[in-house]
């Protein structure tokens, strides 16, 4: 059965859990091939031997996308396995700290740069000349609601949140030329690890649809920014939060 990604080549960061691993299920069952990048080898190889199970083309690349010799390495091995690339989802990122600026730690705020926007740099950088050469170029990067209306904490994270989509926005100009497409989704709370659970009331009662979102409802948003329907798009920042931090309202 055909797929609306099919023949389609795709690299997901941050692909071992939550997010990343929903990402890459959504994009492998609409038929395309998928490597799952994560600093932790273990996990991206098993989450990529379950994602394989009936048949789908998953991998796994593990490295550190902070490092520019790396994530160039990751680029090259990746595009090794899948014959090129065509979908480069940057879903990688870490959890903010509940801080004030007073508390804000040097070592933490330097870090959430690295992660959310020094890999998502290094990489694409490294990706530009395969994306180019393909005839459905997309880049799309998990970014925040909080990078999109901040509630006075976490300085690093929702900065560097805000960081990402001024890179989504600059590369979708720059690559609008060469039909490569740059969007950005803003999630709000997703059931993820990455939430404490003692945050899931307070979050649930700041969202308007009562409850946070699946990893899946997001995923399916990257598969429909990947595919052909949202061929029209680029440089566009999609919310997916239940109708929380509605911007203007």
């Amino acid at each position: 059965m055909s797929g609306p990604l099919d023949g389609r080549r795709a690299v997901v960061t941050g692909g071992a859990r939550g997010m990343g691993r929903a990402h890459g299920a959504a994009l492998s069952q609409a038929g395309a091939s998928v490597v799952l990048v994560d600093i932790d080898a273990d996990e991206a190889a098993a989450a990529a031997k379950e994602l394989g199970r009936d048949g789908a083309q998953v991998s796994a690349v593990p490295g550190d996308i902070t490092v520019r010799a790396t994530a160039e390495a990751i680029i090259d091995e990746a595009a090794a396995l899948l014959g090129g690339l065509d979908i480069l989802v940057h879903n990688a990122g870490l959890m903010y700290s509940l801080t004030g600026l007073a508390d804000t730690d040097d070592a933490d705020f330097r870090r959430l740069f690295e992660v959310n926007v020094d890999g998502p740099l290094f990489l694409t950088r490294a990706a530009l000349p395969l994306l180019r050469a393909s005839d459905h170029g997309r880049v799309i990067f998990i970014s925040s609601q909080w990078g999109q209306v901040p509630d006075g904490h976490s300085y690093g994270y929702m900065s560097s949140k805000a960081a990402q989509l001024g890179l989504m926005k600059a590369m979708a100009k720059e690559f609008a030329a060469d039909q490569i497409l740059v969007n950005a989704i803003t999630p709000g709370a997703v059931m993820t690890r990455m939430v404490p659970e003692e945050y899931y009331e307070q979050e649930r009662g700041s969202i308007p649809l009562g409850r946070l979102a699946d990893p899946g409802e997001i995923a399916a948003v990257v598969a429909f920014l990947a595919s052909d329907a949202a061929s029209f798009m680029t440089g566009q920042t999609v919310a997916v939060n239940g109708g929380a931090c509605i911007v203007g309202i």
